[in-house]
């Protein structure tokens, strides 16, 4: 057993068995939410509530991207095979190996990196992730450390993005600097 083996075992346990995909109404909002074209969706509705908002769904779609970008060398080095039930529920199965979690690190990304523009949307956002990333455990298609290392991915993107590139709020928080004088 490797060293995440007990851990996820536990927490596998606690979820309950593997489920079909849209077996209860929270399964199904998870599946919805781990979709690509659910956080375009939510990207336009931030870039369309104004200039916060489009710098908003501008911070989270690059966060989106460069964490789908880190976590795919992550995957072929790490190269961990999936959860055993996780082509029940695929006609042709997972593509990539399992750790780590794609989705939870773009969606986290996008949670955070837009919230780092509005600090209130992390709540909606970080529930679909939520969503998401139980969705993807209960029905295993991904193991529960699969998904701490996709967070932590996710992490690193949004820490290194608040340094490279601070946010508009902070930059718009800061005082000027003082003119020369003539004198």
């Amino acid at each position: 057993m490797g060293r995440w083996a007990a851990e996820d075992v536990l927490m596998t346990k606690l979820v309950g068995l593997g489920s079909k995909k849209g077996s209860s109404w929270l399964g199904r909002v998870g599946d919805v939410a781990k979709q690509p074209p659910t956080w375009a969706g939510a990207a336009g509705v931030l870039a369309l509530s104004g200039p916060r908002g489009r710098q908003a769904a501008l911070r989270g779609s690059a966060g989106y991207v460069a964490a789908a970008a880190l976590h795919m060398p992550i995957k072929l080095l790490v190269n961990r095979r999936r959860p055993p039930l996780a082509w029940a529920h695929s006609k042709f199965g997972p593509l990539t190996s399992s750790f780590p979690s794609g989705h939870c690190a773009g969606e986290l990304a996008f949670s955070l990196g837009a919230a780092q523009e509005i600090p209130l949307v992390f709540i909606p956002l970080y529930a679909a992730t939520l969503l998401s990333e139980w969705s993807l455990v209960r029905s295993r298609s991904h193991y529960p450390s699969d998904v701490f290392g996709g967070a932590a991915v996710a992490i690193v993107v949004s820490l290194a993005a608040w340094k490279l590139w601070p946010p508009s709020r902070t930059r718009d928080a800061d005082p000027p600097p003082p003119e020369a004088s003539g004198h």
